[in-house]
């Protein structure tokens, strides 16, 4: 959806204006920058884990999507430093190889080299 308002770079996840204009663009009426803050983001996430009945709704965050991201380019083979670099890590942070070796216990399982 973003490629198709000319933007092909910069934040994924962008507030949108009352009459439909993403952050950052010409003309958008909002407040802020060209993306969504953390508090904003985490309180879609619980809103939609409401409406969606969830009964620990309260306990749902954003941080499953960061965290989901860098777990999803780990195991599409994605060099640790790129999966760093994309999600603002230090190339050397715990956080992000932590995630990797998540994606890695999951690719060299051995039940599921055996096809279970």
């Amino acid at each position: 959806m973003l490629h198709e308002h000319g933007i092909t770079a910069g934040a994924l996840l962008r507030p949108i204006d009352r009459f439909g204009r993403i952050g950052g663009t010409p003309g958008w009426a909002g407040r802020g920058g060209a993306r969504l803050s953390g508090v904003t983001l985490n309180q879609i996430v619980k809103d939609a884990a409401l409406r969606a009945g969830l009964a620990d709704a309260e306990h749902y965050s954003a941080h499953g999507l960061r965290a989901g991201g860098a777990t999803t380019l780990a195991d599409a083979g994605v060099p640790t430093g790129k999966i760093a670099e994309q999600g603002r890590w230090k190339p050397t942070s715990p956080t992000v190889h932590g995630y990797v070796r998540a994606a890695d216990r999951w690719r060299d399982n051995p039940m599921a080299q055996g096809g279970l």
